[in-house]
């Protein structure tokens, strides 16, 4: 009964994820597909570079309830609700399912021709929820390599590569070991970093041949 419950919540997460928050805040603001613009990328990031400020202000607002949604949602639904009990199952296995679904449906929208967005923004907004540690963890791998070359897409497949490793430092500090769920958490944690990798593809290539834009700040007002 579990485990099917499980699925339902597994599948929600996955439609929930491929509401993609690009596509829909420009849409509503601007009547354009991102998709046609900048990148190409139906993401935070081209959003900003492509119409500015206040497009990229709703994508981020519906990314983030997204991931709370997938997340608390989860919670209520298997755990609060009194269906089944977190001293039998593990709550945080279940969150991390529901978003190792959502970042799935986020990066290979049903709605969207499969194609969607990059998925670390909403991998991060379910990561904090979930594991501030981590989160923590994570941040720091992105600030750093996003201040040494200001690159945002070399620091979000850095947190890709390091990902699954902050699960295991998370666990080591605040249990004093790893234990059989470490290593679900991080064969999970891996699945996700690797969605998001594959649909950072593109940039890798523009990486490699010196043609990625780095990032720089739009004046204020400055719009499309």
């Amino acid at each position: 009964m579990y485990y099917l419950a499980l699925l339902a919540v597994a599948v929600v997460s996955y439609l929930i994820g491929s509401l993609n928050s690009a596509i829909i805040s420009v849409s509503i603001i601007k009547r354009q597909d991102i998709r046609d613009f900048g990148s190409h990328n139906a993401g935070l990031t081209n959003v900003y570079r492509t119409f500015g400020g206040i497009s990229a202000a709703l994508t981020l607002i519906i990314d983030v309830l997204k991931g709370l949604i997938v997340v608390f949602g989860t919670e209520a639904a298997l755990f609060w609700s009194g269906l089944f009990s977190a001293e039998e199952h593990s709550v945080v296995t279940a969150c991390m399912i529901a978003s190792m679904f959502a970042v799935m449906g986020h990066c290979f929208p049903i709605f969207y021709g499969f194609k969607g967005g990059k998925g670390i923004l909403i991998a991060a907004v379910c990561t904090i929820c979930i594991n501030p540690l981590v989160f923590l963890f994570a941040v720091i791998v992105f600030l750093v390599v996003f201040i040494t070359t200001r690159y945002v897409s070399l620091s979000s497949i850095s947190c890709c590569v390091v990902y699954p490793i902050c699960y295991i430092l998370a666990d080591l500090i605040m249990f004093g070991g790893v234990n059989l769920y470490t290593l679900v958490h991080v064969c999970i944690a891996l699945a996700m970093g690797i969605f998001c990798f594959v649909r950072h593809y593109p940039n890798i290539q523009r990486l490699r041949n010196h043609t990625e834009s780095k990032f720089t700040f739009r004046k204020w007002g400055e719009n499309k």
